[in-house]
């Protein structure tokens, strides 16, 4: 669907909610907007906490030379 449909379909789902109030097109269209960028901006932080996760998951995210890059001991504790 592109952006204009997205808005077109928020801005009516807003007025409806509303009970189709005469001459507001204006701010159900503004309101349509704000929820769309919304949309984008949460969408995006998922998107960034996800790849974070894999990257640390897959071992891109860690620093050479950690503790856990080392092979265990093979000695036991007394």
């Amino acid at each position: 669907m592109d952006r204009d449909q997205d808005h077109r379909d928020r801005a009516y789902k807003i007025w409806e909610h509303e009970g189709r109030p005469h001459g507001q097109h204006d701010e159900h269209w503004r309101r349509a907007e704000e929820q769309h960028e919304q949309t984008d901006q949460e969408a995006a932080e998922v998107t960034e906490a996800n790849q974070h996760a894999s990257d640390e998951f897959n071992g891109k995210g860690k620093p050479k030379g950690s503790p856990t890059d080392r092979p265990p001991s093979t000695v036991a504790p007394d």
